[in-house]
């Protein structure tokens, strides 16, 4: 007898659905200066900051980055960030920056992370090759918000050394879902 073999059935792929989002609420600039200020503390305290697993976490804007394999980019303060335009984040992803921010500022009034050229030395010896891209120099994180410094990586044309020029900030409240973006 001649038969013909039987297709094999693809595997079926689960994906659990992502949990709505819970409205992003720390309490508004006076209430936090307050908080740090006074002997009650009624700011949550974070233990550890939020931060997605590589299966907890996969939105975007439209919500399709799990369709083309996209993951989430938080852009924590203490990391480098190197590109050709400012970085942006979706409303989980703000969330999340946020509530980092916050873990990191815990009972201080604010707290300022750089990050100076020299640190990109550590990806490249090759500066040259990132002329005029982005370089987020600084995050200053106080009770009034989140400010990150972006420059603009050049040269200086008689001695060809790198240097950074600015290129625009970046202002997040706390109380405010948006942003303002400051042009240098």
């Amino acid at each position: 007898m001649n038969q013909r073999p039987q297709p094999v059935p693809s595997p079926q792929v689960y994906r659990q659905p992502t949990p709505p989002l819970n409205p992003f609420t720390v309490p508004v600039t006076h209430h936090l200066q307050e908080v740090l200020q006074g002997p009650s503390s009624s700011l949550p305290r974070i233990e550890q900051p939020l931060l997605p697993t590589p299966h907890s976490h996969h939105t975007s804007v439209s919500g399709n980055s799990d369709l083309v394999g996209a993951t989430s980019q938080i852009y924590l303060p203490e990391v480098i960030y190197l590109g050709v335009t400012a970085p942006t984040r979706n409303r989980t992803e703000l969330h999340i920056f946020k509530q980092h921010c916050l873990f990191l500022l815990q009972n201080c009034t604010e707290k300022h992370i750089c990050h100076p050229l020299t640190e990109l030395q550590t990806i490249t010896p090759h500066i040259r090759a990132f002329n005029k891209f982005f370089w987020k120099y600084q995050t200053s994180i106080t009770i009034n918000g989140i400010l990150e410094d972006y420059r603009g990586i050049t040269h200086h044309s008689d001695t060809r050394t790198p240097c950074l020029v600015k290129v625009c900030m970046i202002f997040y409240s706390w109380d405010n879902p948006s942003y303002t973006v400051t042009l240098a």
